[in-house]
């Protein structure tokens, strides 16, 4: 198996040079200058207004990543890209790292220096991105990519890996492929909640059960995990506004990273079969998206998290589907149940396509809803 090297930094396409400010510092000088932090003041020695403007720079980039993140968090307002918010707190911890070796420098973490006001005000704002940002990044997602915030707190080090190997997403091939059918579900507060898990658990029983499916919740899984198979049906529903729902938000982060990193490392590495070395290639996804038609966006997900599985090497067995919640319940299983008709039937032929196999008592039945 071959992984995808980690994720680099994805800073708006800015490169910052360490050397420019590393620098030897000119201490002659000594500047009575107001800092940034919360209207307080005292004299700060610095060799020139850059530093200064350096710090005023970083305060206010963590501040404003800082903002992004709690709007994510806003379950009544829209989706924000994982993309997105890795690229801004990116470089807002950047710019917290170059605030910081504008400070005297070390070349070790010397734990009984004390630091001046502003050094503190910067690592509490960046220890509160970090950790924040991992409601949706999580932390096996991050890897190296805040590496001038790393050497600035932590030295010259290679930085912090928070996954290992068996975290990264890879091509898996065909015959290394479950079998099985993995069958998804994720849900949001409410009725619907519990009906895409009632639908998705039915969807698993039309086929067989567990002898033939594996039925997962969408938080207990990442893009990895649909690697595995050959084939992978997903049931979930969507609060509006191009969300997806309470249990899929780590996991839709996860794979919209997971489409970046792909991306970018086709590109990179230049090879000839791109889809050939997509992660997902040889797996095949459907998706039913349970949706209110009266919020705005309100198919966005759906056809987003198809998008972007796609854009992984999945290939789609189905068209994406949406089922109204605004219809009557009846309305509502029978769009479900074509949706679940026509895997059935798909799975049928693929037994009888692959021979003979061991008898067992469940066998797939006709769907009934």
């Amino acid at each position: 198996k071959s992984s995808l090297p980690p994720l680099s930094t994805f800073n708006k396409g800015r490169s910052h040079s360490l050397s420019a400010v590393n620098g030897k510092v000119n201490t002659d000088q000594s500047y009575s200058l107001p800092t940034f932090n919360k209207g307080r003041s005292y004299s700060l020695p610095a060799s020139n207004k850059y530093n200064i403007d350096r710090i005023g720079q970083a305060i206010d980039s963590l501040q404003s990543a800082l903002h992004l993140i709690k709007a994510a968090s806003n379950q009544n307002g829209p989706w924000v890209d994982a993309r997105h918010l890795l690229d801004e707190t990116v470089a807002a911890l950047d710019d917290a790292g170059l605030a910081l070796q504008c400070q005297p420098l070390r070349n070790s973490v010397d734990t009984t220096r004390q630091f001046n006001t502003d050094e503190h005000h910067i690592r509490e704002l960046a220890d509160e991105v970090v950790n924040k940002r991992q409601r949706f990044l999580g932390g096996s997602l991050i890897h190296d990519t805040d590496g001038i915030w790393t050497k600035s707190v932590y030295g010259e080090c290679d930085g912090f890996s928070f996954g290992t190997e068996n975290d990264e997403l890879y091509r898996v091939p065909d015959e290394e492929k479950k079998e099985k059918a993995l069958i998804v579900y994720a849900s949001q507060n409410g009725t619907t909640g519990g009906a895409t898990k009632t639908f998705a658990k039915h969807l698993c029983k039309s086929l067989g059960g567990d002898t033939y499916c594996d039925l997962r919740n969408m938080s207990g899984i990442m893009a990895k995990d649909l690697a595995m198979y050959k084939r992978v049906y997903i049931v979930c529903n969507t609060s509006g506004l191009g969300r997806p729902p309470c249990d899929g938000e780590v996991f839709y982060s996860h794979v919209q990273l997971e489409a970046m990193r792909c991306k970018e490392n086709i590109e990179d590495l230049a090879i000839g079969d791109e889809e050939e070395a997509k992660p997902l290639a040889g797996t095949s996804v459907a998706i039913a998206v349970w949706v209110d038609s009266s919020s705005p966006d309100y198919a966005k997900f759906g056809l987003g998290l198809t998008e972007e599985l796609v854009s992984l090497g999945a290939s789609t067995a189905l068209k994406t589907i949406t089922v109204d919640e605004q219809k009557v319940k009846l309305e509502q299983k029978q769009t479900f149940k074509e949706w679940e008709s026509t895997i059935i039937e798909m799975e049928k032929e693929r037994l009888m396509a692959s021979g003979p196999r061991r008898r067992t008592s469940k066998t797939i039945a006709t769907s009934a809803a």
